[in-house]
């Protein structure tokens, strides 16, 4: 993690959807590999919850519901949304800066992870509120988030980096998935957007990590019969040609995630 013993680097990732799946092979990966960690999420297991009291200064986790996106009120610090259940600027700069104020070697890293599936049903039969669910968590949380990261470390001389757990649905017609692949899709334009131009310099990478043996996959073997490909996943699963979410999470950190070099 560090270029020299004499330059140390820190880098703090914001994950969110920490608690499950994906979100918490990277979480075990990451702070395993010595990254500082907030964890967003509606809530966290024991093993998550007892590492954050053993490493306070190097782990958090922060309880709170992403696709609540608020009431539209503005927040007191004018970054954000007010009565929802997405975090404040101050939740984050106060994670980032207890080491210290975050210098031109550390790395900042927002890593949105967090999705969901539902609703699993043809257009027709789509139930309103999960559709407006999803579209919360996975097209307007990930646009607040960004806006509020690159707002609250504006001024910071550390790196940033924006990494978007991508999907392949977001290019392809998968019936039974439309709000899914609708939301990935918008998510992902803005993420280009973003790369192209902000308020300052940020990286954003976009990573497909593939189908893996998570909620999300069983979810969609087990409600989704009937449905076109339903069959094609199902066997997918029998013959073992489903990723494992902590190899899958290993290889992101491995290709995405290289030690930090000190600044000369």
């Amino acid at each position: 993690m560090s270029a020299s013993a004499d330059f140390p680097c820190v880098r703090s990732v914001i994950l969110t959807g920490a608690s499950r799946g994906l979100g918490a092979a990277l979480f075990q990966t990451l702070q395993a590999d010595g990254a500082r960690v907030l964890g967003l999420a509606r809530t966290f297991p024991a093993d998550q919850q007892a590492l954050a009291a053993q490493r306070p200064a190097s782990i958090r986790l922060l309880a709170t519901d992403l696709g609540d996106t608020g009431t539209g009120d503005v927040s007191p610090d004018g970054l954000g949304l007010a009565g929802g259940g997405l975090p404040a600027a101050a939740d984050l700069t106060a994670f980032v800066n207890e080491p210290g104020e975050p210098g031109p070697a550390d790395e900042i890293v927002l890593l949105l992870n967090a999705a969901t599936i539902e609703p699993i049903a043809l257009a027709g039969s789509l139930p309103p509120e999960a559709v407006l669910a999803a579209v919360n968590l996975n097209l307007v949380a990930p646009i607040l988030l960004t806006n509020l990261f690159l707002a609250a470390f504006r001024n910071s001389e550390a790196r940033l980096r924006i990494v978007y757990v991508a999907s392949s649905a977001a290019h392809r017609a998968y019936p039974g998935w439309a709000t899914y692949c609708a939301t990935k899709a918008g998510a992902e334009a803005f993420m280009r957007c973003v790369s192209e131009a902000a308020i300052r310099p940020c990286e954003v990478e976009l990573v497909d990590p593939g189908a893996m043996e998570t909620q999300m996959q069983q979810a969609l073997r087990d409600r989704g019969n009937g449905l076109p490909g339903h069959a094609r996943l199902v066997e997918r699963h029998r013959v073992g040609d489903i990723g494992d979410p902590l190899t899958v999470a290993k290889g992101i950190i491995d290709r995405h995630f290289p030690p930090l070099v000190a600044v000369a």
